[in-house]
């Protein structure tokens, strides 16, 4: 008989399992979980922001090809389509803009601060396209390049500043918010010699 065939065979330690998970893992997944939530909410937020957006960029579309369609009295069109512009961007701004918006903005004051609420327009509301807003309204003969109103237009509606994010500050603004260096009096002429402070000084000395 074998001695060998009675002893019991090697018994292997069972190999390590996933389950249940080290402390490390479960941090690691609360964090994951907090980060994906917080995008979720950041990524909910920022379309509810911007929802109003995509309402005057649809009425905007609306509005452009209408005026482009009709061929009966263009420039009652083209008057009724500056209007509609105008009416857009004043709605976008009350929705988005809170305070930094005001209603009776009119005129000059209102093509700048169209532009300085969205510095891609580079200007085109004060000094471009956009000036046709200022009177074309009220025009029996309105100019205005449709095309190039459009593109302004929805480019603001786009990309301007609305009251959930910081407005640039223009440098010219800027440079009068720096302090200015106090600057020391000029002594004058007439004053007596011996009220001057220099004088008085040497005075003491003597």
């Amino acid at each position: 008989m074998d001695p060998l065939a009675q002893l019991k065979d090697i018994h292997l330690p069972d190999a390590v399992g996933l389950w249940p998970l080290a402390w490390g893992w479960w941090v690691l997944l609360i964090l994951l979980v907090l980060v994906a939530l917080t995008a979720f909410l950041m990524f909910r937020r920022h379309r509810q922001h911007n929802r109003y957006r995509a309402a005057a960029l649809a009425e905007l579309q609306r509005a452009t090809l209408s005026v482009k369609a009709g061929a009966v009295n263009q420039d009652q069109q083209v008057a009724t389509y500056l209007q509609q512009l105008s009416i857009i961007l004043r709605r976008a701004a009350l929705s988005g803009c809170g305070n930094s918006y005001q209603a009776n903005l009119k005129g000059e004051d209102w093509l700048r601060w169209l532009d300085d609420q969205c510095p891609e327009a580079r200007g085109g509301f004060s000094s471009g396209a956009g000036r046709a807003l200022l009177t074309g309204p009220y025009e029996a003969n309105p100019q205005a390049d449709i095309d190039a109103l459009q593109q302004l237009v929805s480019l603001w509606l786009q990309k301007h500043r609305n009251q959930w994010q910081k407005t640039p500050v223009r440098k010219t603004a800027a440079k009068t918010l720096l302090p200015t260096r106090a600057q020391p009096e000029a002594p004058v002429d007439n004053q007596p010699a011996d009220k001057h402070p220099v004088n008085n000084k040497e005075t003491r000395n003597a």
